[in-house]
């Protein structure tokens, strides 16, 4: 199982959001997806995995880790509002019709 280390957490009350930047170290496993590491963030913050919007996601080649941001919302309004929408149609929030689900 990828274990999470939060190195950095932020509450942003302005936008409505907390924001974490983070380490997922997998052993002897394959690349964690995007929804996977939403998995492992709701279950580690105590969050809805359908509010968290994963910015970004670096792995260096050979390494067993993934650095990366994502953003935590305290309500869908809120990520609708402050979210481009590539990155609302990229962490399932809204189809490329234009529709938010």
């Amino acid at each position: 199982m990828p274990e999470l280390k939060v190195e950095n957490e932020r509450d942003n009350k302005l936008l409505h959001r907390r924001e974490i930047r983070y380490r997922i170290v997998f052993k002897n496993e394959a690349t964690p997806s995007r929804e996977k590491i939403k998995e492992i963030i709701a279950k580690n913050t105590g969050s809805k995995k359908e509010l968290i919007i994963i910015d970004r996601n670096i792995q260096e080649t050979g390494k067993g880790e993934v650095i990366g941001y994502s953003k935590i919302y305290k309500d869908k309004e809120s990520a609708l509002l402050y979210e481009p929408d590539y990155e609302l149609i990229r962490n399932g929030l809204k189809s490329k019709e234009g529709e938010a689900k």
